[in-house]
């Protein structure tokens, strides 16, 4: 049995099928079908690897289009993680059936698209709601955002927003802001998303 440092809180991290022609779509004419595929495995497998390997909190990955493909089911008997199906019509429906799925004092959600993304900055969101922060925000540098924190899930704010273009953290911030959400933005990280940054994750895997 773990034992949490944060046995309330949950951290959610949502993951694509590593499959052909499916996921890291804009890297497919530089990769292949395939080597996105693979690429997608890697990059499942490391944020595994560095928000896992001593969990501060309950975790769970959610999986798009379900839970089926094999790697997910490796995924599981390697790192302490619940699988759960992505539901909804777009992004912001699938991260709020996830983050309200189940009760917990406070709920995280990230990606597996940023090789920077740490244990520490986990830690960081969840001292920072721990301390009545209403919810906590990691801006990425293309305008989207890296990590998403709350105390109290509002569906307002996975509704009407730009998914995947550079308004995508405005918008939601916002939205914060109008609710009169006690909330703070963490550091800027990047995501893994084209050629350029592909180059970039070379780099920092050679660090």
């Amino acid at each position: 049995m773990v034992n949490y440092k944060y046995p309330h809180a949950r951290l959610i991290i949502f993951a694509k099928a590593p499959l052909a022609g499916y996921c890291k779509t804009r890297l497919i004419p530089e990769l292949g079908g395939q080597g996105a595929a693979q690429l997608q495995e890697e990059l499942i497998d490391n944020c595994l690897s560095r928000l896992c390997h001593e969990p501060l909190c309950p975790t769970e990955l959610w999986c798009s289009p379900d839970t089926q493909h094999p790697f997910f089911g490796t995924m599981s008997r390697k790192f302490p993680v619940s699988l759960y199906p992505q539901k909804g019509a777009d992004l912001g429906e699938k991260m709020f059936h996830a983050m309200s799925f189940i009760d917990s004092t406070y709920t995280i959600i990230v990606g597996t698209d940023c090789p920077e993304i740490s244990i520490k900055y986990i830690e960081t969101s969840l001292i920072l709601l721990s301390k009545n922060r209403n919810a906590v925000i990691g801006p990425a540098e293309d305008g989207g955002y890296v990590l998403l924190g709350l105390r109290c899930i509002v569906e307002d704010l996975f509704q009407n927003i730009l998914w995947g273009t550079e308004h995508v953290f405005s918008q939601t911030t916002h939205k914060l802001d109008a609710s009169k959400y006690n909330w703070q933005a963490l550091d800027t990280l990047w995501d893994l998303d084209d050629i350029q940054d592909m180059a970039r994750y070379q780099r920092l895997k050679m660090v």
